[in-house]
């Protein structure tokens, strides 16, 4: 065995990371596992140490239209041949039940294939990467109207990323309450621990970490405490929900310095938050004393609170974007220098960790918002249609919502679902 696929399967780090990983040489013997491979596979080392990649993992004979070997195989030869690394996306696999020979179990993954250089840069082995995002990928299926057929479809690029967040949160989740993992380890991505992919990996844990900690109803506090904490020049953090409509929901904040800049966004009418929320693309806004601000009126009120700099991203899951996460620096005499290089990726992961939540404060205030936002303007088109006041205009909407046995909120969206018909019109 090459001494660069030794190390690598032989190294500490390539142990301890809870990613699973598997080292193969050139001709794609498996040279190396790691414990978190041999979990995701339900396999023992002596079952795959040596063996021929596809002798140990072979198509489904039972699936006429398996593809994993194919498209397994395909990958392995352009990393080979390029030397360079291969993201094959989304990919169903169904792996053999070690104990019940001839059974398999349906997986679907998604695996990322590197190459292993020697000191000349000779491509001698790949190491192959994988995530098990089956439950995500069924979860998903199952809510397409329990759409039929076995395969795994290359989802859009936001689902794939959503689908990997909760993937690698519920990992990191279950290896840091099992005490398995602590913030500030590594994952392992080749022969040595690439910088920016060790950093996320903190992140992931440093964020899981402060949510698990964190008492009930304060998740997201948690998160913006950790954001002040772990991302470099960043003095102040909030995240933001938002309903149907255009009142916000300020989740949490990491002091009352936030809290003051985050409204102000909101007084005035404009902000990067809003801005974020409504393209659902980030907004850095390194200088806000700029004198061509987009912002006038909240630059000045921000200007006002000793605040720099602000940068806001979208809290985006597969179909929507919930709030946003914005964080802010102090002026400084000098304009910042942008926002932290791993932001992006904390905002990706303030998404997931939120989203783990759902059964408690975030779907609750979601849905208060959404529910608020809609019954307001229900009120508003009774009250107008009706000449009457907006407080008869709700009692109104009440009294019809008690005879017609539904929830004033269903009342106020059914009239919202046909606005040019008058609420005393039949349904």
């Amino acid at each position: 065995m090459h001494e660069v696929l030794r190390a690598t399967s032989e190294s500490r780090l390539f142990e301890v990371t809870t990613a699973p990983y598997v080292v193969l040489d050139t001709e794609w013997y498996i040279r190396g596992v790691n414990a978190a491979y041999l979990r995701a596979t339900e396999r023992s080392c002596d079952e795959l140490i040596g063996a021929f990649m596809f002798d140990a993992f072979p198509d489904d004979p039972g699936d006429v239209t398996a593809t994993g070997v194919r498209d397994l195989s395909a990958s392995l030869e352009r990393v080979l041949r390029r030397g360079t690394p291969d993201d094959m996306g989304i990919q169903r696999y169904n792996i053999p039940v070690s104990r019940a020979p001839g059974a398999f179990r349906r997986k679907v993954w998604s695996p990322v294939n590197s190459p292993l250089a020697d000191d000349d840069g000779r491509v001698v082995g790949a190491l192959h990467h994988v995530e098990d995002v089956t439950a995500v990928h069924e979860a998903l299926r199952d809510a397409c109207n329990g759409a039929a057929g076995t395969g795994a479809r290359q989802p859009a690029a936001v689902v794939r990323r959503a689908m990997l967040a909760v993937t690698r949160y519920e990992r990191a989740a279950r290896a840091v309450a099992a005490g398995q993992a602590t913030p500030g380890d590594v994952v392992w991505a080749g022969a040595v621990p690439y910088a920016g992919i060790a950093r996320r990996d903190a992140l992931w844990h440093a964020v899981v970490h402060a949510a698990r900690q964190a008492p009930s109803g304060g998740c997201a506090a948690a998160v913006c405490g950790a954001a002040v904490r772990d991302l470099p020049a960043t003095d102040a953090a909030a995240i933001t929900l938002h309903g149907g409509g255009r009142m916000p929901d300020q989740l949490a904040v990491s002091s009352p310095w936030a809290r003051r800049i985050e409204e102000a966004q909101y007084v005035t009418g404009e902000g990067p938050s809003l801005a974020a929320f409504d393209t659902g693309e980030r907004v850095l806004v390194p200088d806000l004393d700029r004198p061509d601000t987009a912002w006038p009126l909240f630059a000045e009120a921000a200007g006002g609170l000793g605040a720099g700099a602000a940068f806001a991203y979208p809290l985006r899951t597969a179909t929507a974007t919930l709030g946003t996460l914005t964080l802010y620096q102090r002026r400084r005499g000098t304009p910042g220098q942008g926002p932290p290089v791993e932001a992006e990726t904390f905002a990706q992961i303030t998404t997931s960790v939120l989203l783990a939540d759902m059964d408690s404060e975030i779907v609750e205030k979601i849905r208060t918002t959404a529910d608020q936002d809609d019954l307001n303007v229900a009120v508003g088109i009774v009250a107008a249609t009706r000449g009457i006041g907006m407080g008869e205009a709700l009692q109104w909407l009440r009294a019809r919502a008690r005879a017609q046995r539904v929830s004033v909120v269903d009342l106020a969206r059914s009239l919202l679902a046909r606005p040019s018909q008058h609420p005393d019109s039949p349904p």
